[in-house]
């Protein structure tokens, strides 16, 4: 069937359009890049000016676009080290909310990849469009938690680990995916935190494994490796002090070469409460060689969302007729 010219106008208009939006990710990247190395030529050079926070958002608000009219733009660049962000979440009301948070962070990190894992037997629509119109580079996989595994509604939260099944389901993609030798860094980021963009700075430059603070956790203010001369000493926590890792999920980051030359490295689906993090860090590196970062300073937050009062939900699909999200992704 053949187009009308103002068909074919619109769609030149779009082609157009898409190829303006990837010369000026491209553009920026490059200007991104320049202005934010040093002449060594490490990577991720911090910089608090607003013109490199400037740049960031502009960088995130063409991908955004560019996605929006269909298009893709490869925004590697070989100097920035990969961040592979690992991020487990289930269905719930507030699930579309908490990975719109996260995705406008994780727009602003060049050389981010999204490895995203339903607890789910397939793959749902909201989230498999959600990141379709990200801007971002990503992978989209599924892998249910057995029923016995699962939390309870009246369990509390920490009774049982949870995205154990989902975090080694993204381990197992990148052993398949990558070889020991490739560069990046590995990090497991819920959906229900909080991050800085700088974090994602600070552990670009891993080794092998990173610690560093995670604040409103464990009770207290702050949990944070202890550190003396430059090695981690001990661990300044408000329970489980003798934990041999006593770190939260989000206090620690793995470099991508290192983990997968560790192939008993996994989360276990039966653990002691608590004792998540240190099952699996015990199997990739001794706590001699743990490398402490952003010492001085707070980069993630383990808010978690409030559950939403819906109350009257079922007043209103009775008084209505329809839910209240009737034709509505939410």
């Amino acid at each position: 069937m053949s187009l009308d010219m103002s068909s074919l106008c619109r769609l030149r208009h779009f082609r157009t359009k898409q190829k303006q939006l990837a010369i000026s990710l491209l553009l920026l990247l490059a200007f991104f890049y320049f202005t934010n190395h040093d002449s060594s030529g490490s990577s991720f050079v911090l910089a608090s000016t607003d013109q490199t926070l400037s740049l960031q958002a502009e960088l995130g608000y063409l991908r955004k676009k560019l996605a929006q009219c269909g298009g893709h733009v490869n925004s590697e660049i070989d100097h920035f080290v990969p961040i592979f962000v690992i991020t487990p979440t289930f269905a719930r009301p507030v699930q579309k909310a908490e990975l719109t948070r996260l995705a406008n962070v994780f727009l602003l990190v060049p050389n981010l990849h999204w490895i995203v894992v339903e607890d789910s037997p397939q793959k749902s629509n909201l989230v498999k469009n959600f990141l379709h119109r990200s801007g971002l580079k990503y992978t989209h996989l599924n892998i249910e938690t057995p029923s016995d595994m699962k939390l309870k509604s009246k369990d509390p939260h920490w009774s049982k680990p949870r995205g154990v099944f989902q975090r080694n389901e993204a381990i197992g993609w990148i052993r398949n995916n990558f070889q020991a030798g490739e560069p990046g860094v590995v990090y497991f980021a819920d959906d229900d935190n909080s991050y800085s963009i700088e974090l994602f700075q600070e552990i670009s430059e891993t080794k092998k494994v990173s610690v560093f603070p995670v604040g409103l956790v464990g009770g207290v203010m702050v949990e944070k490796p202890e550190v003396v001369s430059g090695k981690v000493a001990g661990w300044s926590v408000g329970w489980g002090k003798d934990r041999p890792f006593a770190t939260d999920m989000a206090g620690f980051a793995i470099n991508l070469s290192y983990l997968l030359s560790h192939t008993s490295a996994k989360f276990a689906s039966k653990v002691k409460i608590g004792y998540q993090e240190s099952e699996f860090l015990k199997h990739l590196i001794h706590f001699e060689d743990l490398e402490p970062i952003s010492v001085d300073k707070v980069l993630v937050w383990h808010t978690r969302t409030e559950n939403p009062n819906l109350n009257q939900e079922k007043k209103f699909l009775k008084t209505n007729g329809h839910s209240s999200d009737q034709g509505l992704e939410v």
